[in-house]
């Protein structure tokens, strides 16, 4: 049986399925949590369940019975501080992270909140690009302060997981890298990622076919894809920052002002990381 997690929407006939495997569920709507809580009593081997709501963070109505259960809540806007100070007890009891959309810049300060309250949070990603200061000021806050504070995603991850001579590809932190999760839906039918999966882009069929997937064109074609990037002349295969970077802004102009500088900044720091990890932390007053 493979070992991928697999990403699916909560469907009883499905999960029953899958009961077999580790799952992550991915729901939209968050009144439906109580019925997996149930389910989660029986026989799930749950890793994770992800919430999208198009509401607000303040006006999500966090609930006593998801203590048990671990959350990946993503949200496209912080909403009212006011409102959510009324749910600060409840919220940091929970198993936790708190995603908020790069395309609100008041999400940056938000984050910077959530994270010096010792919450788990992270940022996600739309189609249009960030706001490249924000997010490296953003960035600084999660890897260089020394102020106690909660990981901020997907920066903690990859300062953590970094090594100076290879790739690291953060997507696990959103469930989207296919050498660890997978995506499913009711009929059965296999993505490589959240996106394929909306964009009817499958990779094979079958709830068994998920055991032999590593045998799959398509799948393996997808885990090189990145030294396809290379044999394609492009800005990204010239770029020196291209290994933590793997062209995940491609689509995007004037990368030299922006990715290019955000994601070369971001080396350095996860530079420092990987150095006071292998050395503990150095103080330059002896």
């Amino acid at each position: 049986m493979t070992d991928h997690i697999i990403v699916c929407p909560y469907n009883e006939e499905l999960l029953d399925k899958l009961k077999e495997r580790v799952i992550v569920i991915s729901i939209d709507d968050p009144g439906i949590i109580q019925s997996i809580h149930k389910e989660a009593n029986k026989s799930l081997k749950l890793n994770a369940i992800k919430v999208q709501t198009e509401n607000p963070l303040s006006s999500v109505a966090f609930q006593e019975d998801w203590i048990n259960l671990p959350l990946a809540v993503y949200s496209p806007e912080f909403g009212k501080y006011k409102d959510i100070l009324r749910k600060l007890n409840l919220i940091r009891k929970l198993n936790i992270r708190i995603y908020l959309s790069s395309h609100y810049d008041d999400n940056f300060t938000g984050l910077k909140i959530l994270s010096s309250l010792n919450i788990s949070c992270g940022l996600y990603f739309n189609e249009e690009p960030p706001s490249w200061d924000a997010l490296n000021d953003l960035m600084h806050y999660a890897i260089y302060s020394n102020t106690k504070h909660a990981p901020i995603e997907p920066f903690d991850w990859l300062a953590s997981h970094y090594e100076p001579t290879g790739y690291t590809d953060y997507s696990s932190v959103y469930f989207n890298d296919p050498t660890k999760y997978l995506h499913i839906n009711e009929k059965e039918q296999i993505a490589l990622n959240e996106k394929d999966l909306l964009n009817d882009e499958f990779i094979d069929e079958g709830i068994q076919s998920l055991d032999r997937i590593c045998d799959n064109k398509k799948y393996n074609d997808s885990i090189n894809s990145r030294y396809d990037v290379m044999l394609q002349m492009s800005e990204c295969a010239f770029c020196p920052v291209f290994r933590i970077c793997l062209a995940k802004f491609s689509n995007i102009a004037g990368k030299k002002d922006t990715c290019k500088a955000f994601f070369s900044d971001f080396m350095d720091a996860a530079d420092y990381a990987y150095i006071k990890r292998k050395n503990g932390t150095q103080t330059w007053q002896l």
